[in-house]
């Protein structure tokens, strides 16, 4: 169990069947709490419900009963959770803070907002009498509340993914609504739906202050194709969000295909999101089982201005309880024009990182080769891009989407963290501020890492690679 051929070892996944964005993510008591879109009874997209599971650090989860299930109102479509401390609802019943679940009930081609409500520490949920507490406005796509208590207005706020725009709610009990404002008709990305919207704070790097980032899930649009995730800085008092950008300014949190639907989790004082690692151009089709999908390592989230811009700031969560063999540590690998440093790998599950000093090199390639395969990471400064080559990554045939070279624009590279399972890769470049996730399905069992500099010298320095244990022991 747990070892299948495609069965990620540090990624949360479902036992089996199907299973997509995250859902209800709360913090109560020390146990993050993971909902997730699932179809209990397939391997692909269906009458979704919510899936639940627990962990204590984020890496090792436990996966409990089904929270929430369709009803006569509909399918349990993405939503959120919060810990309603003070009792605004008034629906607690027990020594435990209530848990309130905010959440979208699909109809056909009706879409509201209905709540359930937890006194138990999220173990059982009971759906709220009065649902919907908002009705649909006439609307087709109208879902995925997320929302989160505004100390300075003293309310809760809700945002709302309405068609290609964001709508705000208020509410003193989570129970009762009021409509606030909207923003995004005129701002950003609109090449599809906009779905599963978060509404944060964050502290800028190095400043004296702290900006509003509104993160919103875009399907389809994205800069290599199918789903991506956006996201806007600015200013929100309560009422309504003004960007800091102009209306054409467009920032994509990760450039890769396979990070999607990405929220927070509440309740907890440091900023950290998970993402659905997929896209829907071909999430119905990828060749694992007796599970399709996993979720992304948990991310901490942070705001840095670079070259004038603010920018989202992605770091992985601390995998040194997982480190296991050590490849390398705290080396210096130094590659003249066209020179191979190679490693073999025991194992997929990798955390390799190093800090990139004095190059003259052209390009520098990242490459896992297996015995008729490989997936390669180039870093081009003549082009002044990343780019992430699949194409011969193993079984790709199953989606004409999938065998793909995907890129992302970056001018200069000073260190990258690279977390590698066996069906995904996560880069972080430059402290976090740029990103890709991809996933990929090799046929090989043995791997060789191999660095390579081209046109040019390339110093790594500080260079830490790692084998990691499996999670689910």
């Amino acid at each position: 169990m747990y070892n299948e051929q495609y069965r990620p070892q540090l990624h949360f996944s479902p036992k089996e069947n199907w299973m997509n964005d995250p859902n209800g993510l709360v913090y109560y008591k020390g146990e993050y709490h993971l909902f997730y879109q699932y179809h209990p009874y397939s391997m692909v997209w269906g009458p979704m419900h919510w899936g639940h599971a627990v962990s204590k650090d984020l890496l090792h989860w436990e996966e409990l009963p089904i929270a929430l299930y369709p009803d006569e109102l509909g399918q349990i479509f993405s939503g959120s959770a919060v810990v309603d401390a003070q009792n605004t609802s008034g629906l607690k019943t027990s020594d435990e803070d209530v848990m309130v679940a905010i959440f979208t009930h699909h109809g056909e081609d009706n879409e509201k907002q209905s709540i359930a409500y937890s006194n138990d520490c999220g173990r059982t949920w009971v759906k709220y009498e009065g649902n919907p507490v908002i009705p649909n406005p006439g609307q087709k796509d109208f879902r995925d509340p997320k929302v989160f208590w505004h100390e300075e207005s003293g309310k809760w706020v809700m945002s709302l993914a309405s068609g290609d725009c964001i709508r705000f709610y208020g509410s003193p009990n989570l129970i009762d609504w009021e409509l606030l404002s909207a923003f995004g008709s005129e701002y950003g990305a609109h090449g599809g739906v906009w779905e599963c919207p978060d509404l944060i704070q964050l502290s800028v790097e190095g400043e004296d202050q702290k900006k509003w980032v509104l993160i919103v899930s875009i399907n389809p649009g994205g800069p290599n194709g199918g789903s991506v995730v956006q996201y806007f800085v600015g200013e929100f008092d309560g009422l309504e969000f003004v960007c800091d950008d102009s209306a054409d300014v467009v920032k994509w949190a990760d450039f890769g295909r396979d990070f999607y639907a990405a929220v927070t989790w509440s309740n907890l004082p440091e900023p950290t999101w998970i993402g659905w690692m997929s896209n829907w151009q071909y999430a119905n089709q990828v060749p694992s089982e007796p599970f399709r999908s996993a979720m992304s390592i948990p991310r901490k989230l942070g705001l840095s201005r670079i070259n004038g811009e603010f920018t989202l700031l992605q770091t992985p969560i601390d995998l040194s309880s997982l480190y296991k063999e050590v490849v390398v540590s705290n080396e210096t690998i130094a590659l003249k024009s066209s020179e191979t440093y190679r490693v073999k790998l025991d194992h997929r599950q990798l955390f390799a990182q190093a800090n990139v000093m004095d190059s003259t090199a052209s390009e520098f390639l990242i490459s896992f080769r297996g015995e008729q395969e490989r997936l390669e990471i180039v870093f081009d400064r003549k082009r002044k891009e990343v780019r992430i080559d699949r194409k011969e990554s193993g079984q790709v045939s199953f989606s004409e989407h999938f065998a793909s070279m995907d890129r992302m624009p970056l001018a200069e590279f000073s260190d990258f963290t690279l977390i590698l399972d066996k069906t995904s890769i996560e880069l972080f470049v430059n402290q976090g501020s740029n990103v890709m996730t991809e996933l990929f399905f090799p046929l090989a069992s043995e791997f060789t890492l191999e660095f390579r500099a081209l046109d040019g010298e390339l110093v790594l320095e500080n260079v830490e690679l790692r084998h990691l244990e499996s999670t689910w022991k």
